[in-house]
């Protein structure tokens, strides 16, 4: 099977397909997310975080830590 090479399902919009999420500074689990660009409902900020752990998000290419995802690779 081939390896992913980009994350994808609940972190990218399924309406304009950009991954650009607004998230407050203070989100909480239950916190809803939007699209910054289009302003969609995305999902709750704890399913945004469990979508990318899902992906290999957090232990590979990316980290996220405190609303903000980083390239780490």
């Amino acid at each position: 099977m081939a390896e992913a090479r980009y994350l994808n399902h609940k972190l990218e919009c399924p309406y304009c397909k950009t991954i650009r999420l607004r998230i407050p500074e203070d989100a909480k689990s239950d916190t809803p997310i939007v699209c910054d660009d289009c302003g969609e409902y995305l999902g709750t900020w704890d399913e945004l975080q469990s979508d990318l752990a899902r992906q290999g998000g957090t232990n590979g290419a990316f980290f996220i830590e405190k609303g903000r995802i980083r390239k780490i690779r």
